[in-house]
């Protein structure tokens, strides 16, 4: 096949990617070699992040605190982009923006969260600490453990498992084509672009998006780049259906947990909470005392869970930049090679593949990785 670009990866990234591009005119071509949505995209819970995650103060890692601080507005605006995406699509993929709250216990703990607010808000988010009766009425079904919060009313939720295939079909629907099944197994530089040998045979493209997630550093490699990541193998857990009553995106300040209600009314758990890869299977699974351990969380600050059952965990694979940064747009090495492995991949997702077709359709050519500055300045 000849194409003029070809995505490597059918998760958030390379769909929305496909979409930007195709309904641009241009020729594009998504390969993956399991299906679409089915590794890192597929397997996380679809928090819409905007205020900052507490696990690396928790850890004392104060420099990459701030490093990852620096990038709010980046999710900021991809929570904006995931509502203009939605109304775009005309089709429903549970993007709530019902706000976020992360919970404190101790007095220690909401010190951290005062503080946290005061770099929050210097950066454009809107969020500010309730506590006593102002958060007993935004948030009834709060144990009498939980002192203050920070409430953020920009973070939300969608479903990926909806979501994604619908950026897919849209994209389908704009001439994109898409290749499931096929692996990517090299690239050779070619004097009008790029050979790719494929499990499905031969593909000659002018350009290459790299869209692999966890395998994103394979595919560099490819091509002779080198980038430093780090895998994180995460477990989630969903209980039965309850009737709603958890609006908020709910977060610890000092403990891991990812807590939500979503549209059929079952709660998603998570956290960062580590799973493991099995060694036989090469599949990432989960570990129980992860399991136990996330929900004795959940349950602790939100005690209506007891009664409800657990009826799945699973386990994905999630790949970040050991810089804390997006690796994104084309390697100044490699021309015509673009790489698209964006942070918090599910919310600013969409965001960083637009940013990524305007580079690449010519519209922001003097673009910077993601266009951090624009995120930084949007209103």
């Amino acid at each position: 096949m000849d194409t003029d670009v070809l995505i490597g990866g059918g998760g958030i990234v390379g769909c929305s990617l496909a979409y930007f591009l195709a309904r641009e005119g241009t020729d594009t071509l998504v390969i993956d070699r399991f299906d679409l949505n089915t590794q890192a995209s597929g397997t996380n819970a679809g928090s819409l992040h905007v205020q900052m995650m507490s696990f690396f103060a928790m850890e004392g890692d104060w420099e990459r605190y701030a490093r990852l601080e620096a990038k709010l507005p980046l999710y900021l605006a991809g929570g904006r982009m995931w509502r203009e995406l939605e109304r775009e699509l005309g089709f429903e993929v549970e993007v709530k923006s019902g706000g976020g709250l992360m919970v404190a216990e101790t007095d220690d703990q909401l010190r951290f969260l005062e503080k946290k607010v005061a770099g929050e808000r210097r950066l454009g988010l809107t969020s500010g600490v309730v506590t006593g009766a102002e958060l007993k009425n935004l948030a009834p079904y709060l144990s009498d453990a939980v002192i203050g919060a920070d409430f953020c009313p920009d973070e939300g939720k969608v479903n990926p498992l909806i979501a994604t295939p619908a950026i897919a079909r849209a994209a389908a629907n704009a001439d994109a084509v898409f290749r499931r099944g096929t692996a990517l197994l090299g690239l050779t530089r070619e004097k009008q672009g790029f050979a790719a040998t494929t499990s499905g045979g031969p593909i000659r493209c002018r350009r290459v998006a790299n869209a692999a997630g966890p395998d994103m550093g394979a595919v560099a490699a490819m091509v002779g780049l080198a980038y430093p990541t780090e895998s994180l193998v995460l477990h989630m857990n969903a209980t039965e259906p309850a009737a709603p009553f958890l609006p908020h995106l709910v977060q610890h300040a000092n403990e891991r947990l990812t807590l939500k209600q979503v549209a059929n009314g079952n709660l998603l758990v998570g956290g960062g909470w580590p799973a493991v890869v099995d060694p036989a299977t090469g599949q990432p699974s989960v570990v129980r005392t992860s399991v136990e351990g996330n929900l004795w969380v959940a349950q602790h600050l939100v005690p209506e869970m007891a009664h409800l059952r657990l009826i799945r965990t699973w386990a994905g694979v999630m790949e970040f930049s050991d810089v804390v940064n997006p690796i994104y747009g084309e390697a100044p090495e490699v021309p015509g090679f673009f790489n698209a492995q964006a942070s918090a991949g599910y919310t600013a997702g969409p965001f960083c593949a637009h940013v990524l077709a305007d580079v690449m359709g010519g519209r922001n050519e003097d673009g910077d990785a993601v266009r951090i500055a624009l995120a930084q300045n949007a209103d």
